[in-house]
């Protein structure tokens, strides 16, 4: 276990700031489920007029009537995800990346006083994921050995698929379409170099993929070792 480790067990532990922790879940569904209801509806979020930098933003937004009631269900979803504790970990990850958004809209049009707000929301939230970091560690970067057994091999089979589809590619539009025998090689040229160059991403990713977990007698994922129990 990680000083990092050993700080969270600590925190996650205090009956202060468990209290605060669930202040802050409650604060925050209550401030999505509202507006993200006001927006399922198909209501107005402001009244502002168009020749306001602030109403003229908004009214666009909710001339685009799907996507604003869209954001409005996200809203009313991540809201009540965190009320559960059950799915509150996954409340905060699908509420973190919306109310980032809209920090940024509101400092961006200039909404006077709202972007403090929104701000503090996107702290708070930010709090949550730090609360939950045992649940969250694993998508964390981190140095994990490779163990997939992928080797420099796979470079050139990666390249030679891929720059192999793209001549293929090349030549199938040649043959489909007339096409100038110069406008063929710029292709080709372009296409087998990219090809390749996605093929060597993907091997080197496949190359540094971490190892598996390792499986128990019954072909099960074993539990490793110091695992704490389930919490809210």
């Amino acid at each position: 276990m990680t000083a990092l480790d050993r700080l969270h067990a600590r925190a996650v532990r205090s009956r202060p700031l468990q209290r605060f922790m669930a202040v802050t879940r409650v604060l925050l569904a209550i401030g999505f489920v509202i507006p993200g209801m006001t927006k399922v509806r198909g209501h107005r979020f402001t009244s502002l007029p168009t020749s306001d930098p602030v109403g003229y933003f908004f009214d666009a937004f909710f001339q685009a009537s799907e996507f604003y009631a869209f954001v409005g269900i996200a809203q009313v979803t991540a809201g009540l995800l965190l009320l559960w504790p059950a799915t509150a970990t996954l409340g905060a990850v699908i509420y973190f990346p919306i109310i980032l958004n809209i920090a940024v809209i509101t400092v961006a049009v200039g909404f006077q006083g709202t972007w403090v707000i929104t701000v503090l929301m996107t702290l708070a939230c930010l709090w949550l994921l730090v609360w939950d970091y045992d649940r969250l560690r694993a998508i964390l970067p981190a140095r994990r050995a490779a163990g997939w057994g992928y080797g420099a091999r796979e470079y050139a089979l990666q390249v030679g698929v891929w720059s192999g589809a793209g001549a293929a590619l090349v030549a199938l539009a040649a043959a489909v379409r007339d096409v100038a025998a110069r406008d063929v090689l710029v292709l080709s040229g372009l296409l087998v170099v990219g090809g390749a160059f996605f093929g060597l991403v993907v091997a080197w990713h496949l190359r540094h993929l971490p190892a598996p977990p390792a499986l128990d007698g019954r072909g099960g994922a074993a539990t490793p070792p110091g695992t704490r129990a389930a919490r809210g």
